[in-house]
């Protein structure tokens, strides 16, 4: 059920990074970043969505130019801090970096990790946080990310 409902989410946001691009008044440049293996990897394109009637919010980034892609997927639309875990309910997030492969925490045997929220500005309709988590890719490779931001994040909601 877990992954069903991630990848319904995912295909939406990837519908939404090519169809709407949304200029706010915003004071700070929106963006997702993270570092791994030495390296910080900066998204060209954001988007984002929050399906009140599931309580689920969806973010993206991607970076056309080394076709890789960043989503992060949480339940709630409040600030606060929330640990990946084995749980249903936890947060996922996964990283498609080209050539390298997939990293997920949806299939770790022990994920761990944090999303924390610090905006969720429902009037301005943005979104910002910071996460760190360890993911692997389909053979057991694990990958740690750490420093992540993601900052005035536009989103649609239903």
């Amino acid at each position: 059920m877990k992954k069903l409902k991630f990848l319904s989410l995912l295909m939406a946001v990837v519908a939404l990074m090519t169809a709407c691009n949304k200029d706010d008044d915003k004071t700070e440049e929106s963006g997702i970043s993270v570092q791994y293996d030495g390296v910080t990897w900066k998204s060209t394109n954001v988007s984002a969505a929050y399906a009140s009637d599931s309580d689920e919010t969806v973010i993206s980034g991607a970076n056309a130019t080394f076709g890789e892609q960043i989503v992060l997927s949480f339940s709630g639309s409040n600030t606060g801090s929330l640990p990946i875990t084995e749980s249903i309910e936890s947060p996922i997030i996964s990283f498609s970096l080209g050539q390298t492969g997939t990293f997920t925490t949806l299939f770790s045997d022990n994920p761990t990790g944090e999303v924390v929220i610090t905006k969720f500005d429902k009037e301005k309709k943005l979104i910002s946080g910071t996460f760190h988590c360890k993911a692997e890719d389909i053979d057991g490779v694990e990958k740690e990310f750490t420093n992540g931001t993601f900052t005035n994040i536009s989103y649609i909601s239903n």
